[in-house]
């Protein structure tokens, strides 16, 4: 009988565009093992899931994060029709188990574990004494995990479905001219915002990944590094995460880049109150793409433990 550190399991980011699958046991992912999926090319993540485990070891269990709400063992990309139920997939894949993570979720066991390599240092002062800490992920969506790093617990949150709070609606009112342009968080902070950012104030209509360049882009990616900070000065407070606040996402690492960067950080270091504590939170942007699948592999070590 093999024991517990031999035993091979599947972890997998799955995203609205694409997947990551890779092959994880009890020293983390195995590097050597991570593929990546165009979602297009299958009708659902079980055929995906299929494909990549029919010439692999036999597997045990999986764990798979995905860009949208998760709950009771079932799951659904929030961009896609894609549907998943833990034990449907447990059974098409042959595995013992499968657990569903919203993907926030997965990236807050995945900072518990991340290397330095895979962070870039922001602002604020690193500690490991600070049991609380925060991943922000601004891409396609937006939304929060907050973790407790002593006893390795993830709160999960749709933090991108509430209200954006007044400061950051006046930042974006005195920009654009008009009130209520935006509805909620991830209506802002998220590629499609910022794409509709963009043609409220100049009329192109983008794709999120050319506003940039555009005519215009670099003073709406101003408006949007500003409305962050703002954002991210009210996170603080709420959630006291002084162990760190993690930002990842494709928007994320735009926003976080060049000039922007210290328009995005500059409500939280100029924070005077509270004795300064907000100013020394430690800040990272994620640069590692596999992050996820290493949060995944961290919960599964933990279901077993």
């Amino acid at each position: 009988m093999r024991d517990n550190a031999s035993l091979l399991h599947l972890v997998a980011d799955v995203g609205g565009t694409n997947c990551r699958l890779a092959l994880a046991d009890s020293d983390g992912v195995r590097a050597d093992t991570v593929r990546r999926f165009r979602n297009d090319d299958y009708a659902g993540f079980a055929e995906l899931a299929r494909n990549y485990i029919v010439d692999q070891p036999s597997l045990t269990s999986a764990a798979v994060a995905i860009a949208g709400p998760v709950g009771k063992g079932e799951g659904r990309l929030t961009n896609r029709d894609w549907h998943f139920d833990a034990k449907g997939l447990a059974e098409t894949l042959s595995l013992n188990y499968v657990n569903l993570l919203n993907d926030l979720e997965a990236l807050g066991h995945a900072i518990c574990v991340l290397p330095d390599a895979s962070l870039a240092h922001l602002s604020g002062t690193p500690t490991v004494d600070e049991p609380q800490a925060m991943v922000v992920g601004l891409g396609t969506g937006f939304n929060v995990a907050l973790t407790h790093r002593p006893s390795g617990v993830v709160f999960s949150a749709e933090m991108g479905h509430a209200r954006l709070p007044h400061g950051v609606e006046t930042i974006v009112a005195d920009a654009l001219g008009k009130d209520r342009a935006f509805e909620t968080v991830e209506h802002l902070f998220s590629g499609g915002g910022l794409a509709r950012l963009h043609s409220i104030r100049t009329g192109q209509t983008l794709a999120p990944q050319d506003v940039e360049a555009s005519d215009g882009g670099p003073e709406t990616l101003a408006i949007a590094a500003r409305a962050l900070g703002a954002l991210v000065r009210e996170v603080a407070y709420l959630y006291l995460p002084e162990g760190g606040i993690y930002f990842n996402g494709s928007f994320a690492r735009t926003l976080f880049s060049g000039d922007t960067s210290a328009l995005a950080l500059a409500p939280l270091l100029n924070e005077t109150g509270f004795d300064g504590r907000m100013a020394r939170i430690p800040t990272y942007l994620l640069t590692d793409d596999a992050s996820a699948l290493q949060g995944c592999a961290r919960y599964l070590s933990m279901a077993r433990s």
